[in-house]
């Protein structure tokens, strides 16, 4: 099984491109040993719904129902090893052509809802969304004694650099009241300049730990970065980070020091994932908002045509919808029965949403799939946009 974080985008063109003369046959299974131990519940799943889509296979007539019968048949020992406990992976996705035999499985760390599908190609919109929102974020996990530099990246965790603040004991404490000694002399006492040295350092520390995150962030290229150090600590860190890089800071201020390995990493993913539900939600009302400027194509129509001319930046879509159209014979894109300049009428697809996503993958295009965009703030655009380069 391979990594996701191992796909990349020429890859990931190649899935969306394949099809298959008896069909692909698409698999997610949400494996999370945490609540299953022993996946007893995901197997039970998988087998439910491979079954299901058998009886409905079964009940059609004709060779291709036979053969797409049979193909299922053969195909299922290798399904089945997706709800294994040995094999790795938080959710496993499985991407099988039932002609042509060729298999694909990957595994993540994040979570998935498990679904089974059979089209023409691939079903890749959960993963497209796994992509989406596991892209590179910095964790900053600060406390009193130290600062942990994290990066996470599709479900997993890695250290990359830990701070420690440094005690440097004072060569003398002066003791006695406040305002004691010699007139015109005044001396703090011990507790007071305990106090002082401690803030001094505290404050040295974190504009430490602020510049280190800050390099980090850049030479990485993190795309968000949380912050999180309880009450004390997660407003001075936050406020430390130069302003070029303020709207990337998200702060939390729960206390995440001394979870061990496998807590933080799933409580982080946690808050990735509500962080970007966020960013979905700003996302699409800023992309409704900007349509009437001209920064942005709202509708099936619009975002083909941005598409068909490299303009599109981010393209935004429903996964639900399912987008029909055409192509053209020099390969351009039709939303619903729109057809080419002088009445040419394209060749009918089906598949619509996955040209469209390749189109955007091939130009360089940032793709969101966001669930319930259709039913939100994109339900006069059919749940489909795009911001635009130009």
């Amino acid at each position: 099984m391979v990594a996701i974080e191992r796909l990349d985008e020429d890859g990931l063109r190649d899935l969306v491109q394949r099809t298959d003369e008896l069909g692909v046959l698409s698999v997610y299974v949400n494996a999370d040993v945490r609540h299953d131990p022993n996946l007893q519940a995901a197997g039970i799943d998988l087998k439910n719904r491979f079954r299901e889509l058998q009886r409905r296979v079964t009940e059609e007539a004709g060779d291709q129902s036979r053969a797409v019968a049979a193909a299922l048949e053969r195909l299922w020992p290798e399904l089945e090893s997706l709800a294994s406990p040995r094999e790795s992976g938080r959710s496993r996705f499985a991407f099988a052509a039932l002609g042509s035999g060729w298999v694909q499985r990957f595994e993540s760390a994040m979570p998935v809802s498990p679904r089974l599908v059979l089209d023409d190609g691939p079903f890749l919109h959960p993963l497209l969304e796994q992509l989406d929102e596991g892209r590179t974020a910095g964790v900053v996990i600060v406390s009193g004694d130290n600062a942990q530099l994290l990066e996470w990246r599709l479900g997993t965790l890695e250290l990359v650099r830990r701070l420690e603040q440094e005690y440097v004991e004072a060569p003398h404490e002066r003791s006695g009241q406040l305002g004691g000694g010699p007139p015109g002399q005044y001396h703090s006492p011990k507790r007071e300049q305990q106090k002082d040295r401690a803030r001094d350092r505290a404050e040295r520390f974190l504009d430490e730990a602020a510049i280190v995150a800050a390099g980090l962030a850049e030479e990485r290229r993190w795309e968000r970065i949380l912050v999180s150090g309880g009450d004390r600590w997660t407003g001075p860190m936050v406020e430390r980070f130069p302003q070029s890089l303020r709207h990337k800071v998200f702060p939390d201020a729960r206390v995440l020091t001394g979870l061990d390995d496998g807590t933080l990493a799933s409580t982080v993913t946690e808050l990735v994932h509500d962080q970007h539900n966020e960013r979905e939600r700003q996302l699409v009302e800023r992309v409704r908002d900007v349509g009437g400027s001209g920064a942005a194509a709202l509708g099936l129509s619009e975002v083909a045509q941005a598409l068909n001319a490299g303009r599109v930046d981010h393209l935004v879509y429903d996964p639900e919808v399912r987008y029909v159209g055409s192509v053209g014979a020099e390969g351009e894109l039709y939303g619903d029965d729109e057809v080419a300049p002088g009445g040419r009428e394209g060749r009918p697809e089906p598949r619509l949403t996955e040209r469209l996503v390749e189109r955007a993958l091939t130009t360089g295009a940032r793709v969101s799939p966001v669930e319930g965009a259709a039913d939100g703030a994109l339900q006069d655009a059919g749940g489909i946009a795009a911001l635009l380069r130009w």
